[in-house]
């Protein structure tokens, strides 16, 4: 039947057996009053009033206000239906032939109470009520119209302990590192792969049943039949025919029980052994994260916000090195100009001190924000250049080659350490240290890697230097000192030579610049030392505490020094250095 809308009611509705018995049997509600009954698509029913009947009796389940009209289309669609025809009164004094409605009262009728109501509505279909809301699962997007069904939902998905929502993503095995999605795989695994330790499971019909081809003993998997197999020819014998089968068992299974355990070590081990390596390579730039522009910019940031520099001091060293990136030329931020002069002064005259030899005109060079934990090395070179490009024998010879033109000699200033890292690669491809080429990778430029002796000195020989790595490789005193070391650069600063040039010293993990030796009462030596790490300001404040270094503090195990002995002054010199050599002392 129709139950809803223009049609459903005024064109349905009267036309219903129900109805038209109604109208049969009483003679009522002619085409004027049917319009009362369709009014606006839906029942109005009549009211007595002022002596007046109409053709219906007050229907209870019809209001009067037509604000509600869905819930009374329903009702009495839910009557229709049913095929239940309406209760009709008719009054003794009331006429059908001109029955009309009663007047609207001013007062407004209550509203009949529908929850007293004991007449079962079956529900409308086709659209006459809204799609029941859906219940949305508070651990889900899951959602259902049923709440039995949702609980369900949550009990099964979200509590159950073997649930794969609740359950980890990844299962390990408690025997090896193999890890798998859910447990059945995990399971699956572990009667395949350790059979032998797993009595959950039979073996796989495929592997069982083996028997030993020595002692035909029967029963073995494949991976315990060649352990069995083996053990016939190692010492101790396997136990032979006369042995119960679960005692060979019970070997084998110790004997993969052991060899797991084994490998688990092993693992274990190479895991450690690459954490260090890892480390060993972030502890030497071989990380390839960063290079030196990149950390001059953050450690500036990191100063102006710790309130090491001004806003202002960081404008303008972050201006200084666009510039020296752009000119290959250093800042001179951290450099100390003519320590070893203001040295020479402090340690001549001093308590105890009977002869003070130093080094040629040098400059000191400290580590900036840029290359702090990793540039020692390009530090030490700039205090090596400084003294050789303020040295009319070397001058022009190293400035010809980091120009690269023999006009702008005179304007070459000391090399940033992006040229530095620049000129080594330059070196690598004509041929200079392959062994060193290969193990940095090929590539300093915009990498944090550390250089040590050999690319010094291939630097140097790249530019006609003639130089010579020594190489103190063990200590020579029982408490693990190197007085050999010492005695040898007392006699390099003391040969009385016009230009002395510092000294490249390498230990391990760090390197330092010698630039003078003290001859101390009775017969002892103290080294002058100049340490990158050292800042310009406390280099000022302790000069002489910071750079003297006795016999007992200097107790590495290995020491190489480069020396510069001359000038390359033909092709045939330079192309020699191109392979690295040392000279070992002791021999």
């Amino acid at each position: 039947g129709k139950c809803a809308g223009e049609e459903g009611l005024a064109g349905g509705l009267g036309e219903s057996p129900p109805y038209r018995e109604l109208e049969d049997s009483y003679g009522l509600c002619g085409p004027e009053d049917r319009s009362q009954i369709s009014k606006n698509g839906r029942t109005s029913p009549l009211h007595p009033s002022n002596g007046q009947t109409g053709c219906l009796s007050d229907n209870p389940f019809v209001e009067d206000s037509e604000e509600e009209d869905t819930e009374e289309d329903t009702t009495v669609c839910s009557v229709v239906e049913k095929g239940e025809p309406p209760k009709i009164s008719v009054q003794p004094d009331s006429n059908p032939e001109s029955p009309r409605k009663r007047p609207r009262q001013d007062t407004q009728s209550p509203k009949p109470n529908k929850s007293s109501l004991t007449l079962p509505l079956r529900r409308p279909t086709g659209g006459c009520s809204p799609e029941p809301a859906r219940l949305p699962c508070p651990m889900c997007s899951h959602s259902d119209t049923n709440p039995e069904s949702l609980q369900e939902h949550v009990n099964r998905v979200h509590l159950d302990d073997l649930s794969p929502l609740v359950q980890s993503t990844q299962h390990k095995c408690p025997l090896c590192s193999q890890q798998f999605p859910n447990p059945t795989l995990l399971e699956d695994h572990f009667h395949t792969s350790h059979s032998d330790l797993s009595p959950a499971r039979p073996p796989h019909p495929a592997h069982q049943a083996l028997s030993c081809p020595i002692c035909s003993q029967t029963g073995w998997s494949a991976a315990q039949l060649q352990l069995h197999v083996d053990s016939h020819f190692a010492t101790p014998p396997s136990p032979g025919p006369s042995t119960s089968l679960s005692s060979g068992h019970s070997s084998a299974s110790d004997l993969v029980l052991a060899q797991e355990m084994e490998r688990r070590e092993r693992d274990r081990r190479r895991l450690e052994e690459e954490r260090q390596f890892a480390s060993l390579q972030a502890l030497y730039g071989m990380d390839e994260q960063g290079n030196f522009t990149q950390q001059s910019a953050s450690g500036l940031r990191k100063a102006v916000v710790s309130g090491q520099l001004s806003v202002v001091d960081y404008y303008e060293r972050s201006h200084n090195l666009a510039q020296s990136e752009r000119s290959g030329v250093d800042d001179g931020s951290s450099v100390s100009h003519r320590i070893t002069t203001v040295i020479r002064g402090l340690s001549v005259g001093s308590h105890g001190v009977l002869g003070t030899w130093m080094a040629s005109r040098t400059d000191h060079f400290s580590a900036t924000f840029g290359d702090k934990g990793w540039g020692c090395g390009f530090r030490n070179l700039q205090m090596l250049l400084s003294c050789l490009l303020n040295t009319t024998q070397y001058r022009e010879t190293v400035a010809m080659r980091l120009a690269g033109n023999k006009n702008l000699v005179g304007m070459v200033g000391m090399p940033s350490i992006p040229r530095l890292q620049k000129v080594i690669e330059d070196a690598w491809r004509e041929g200079f240290d392959q062994a060193g080429c290969e193990q940095l990778g090929g590539r300093l430029v915009n990498t944090r890697k550390w250089i040590g002796a050999t690319e010094v000195a291939t630097f140097l020989s790249f530019c006609c230097v003639d130089t010579e790595i020594i190489d103190f490789h063990r200590p020579t005193a029982g408490d693990g000192s190197h007085p050999v070391m010492f005695q040898w650069l007392l006699d390099y600063f003391s040969s009385g030579q016009t230009v002395i040039p510092p000294l490249y010293l390498q230990h391990q993990g760090h390197s330092r610049t010698v630039v003078g030796v003290e001859q101390l009462a009775g017969a002892g030596i103290k080294l002058i030392i100049l340490d990158p790490s050292h800042s310009a300001t406390s280099l000022q404040q302790n000069t002489m505490r910071l750079v003297r270094k006795t016999l007992a503090s200097m107790k590495s195990k290995q020491y190489q020094v480069v020396v510069v002995r001359g000038v390359l002054d033909t092709t045939a010199k330079r192309d020699n250095k191109k392979v690295i050599r040392s000279t070992r002392i002791p021999p």
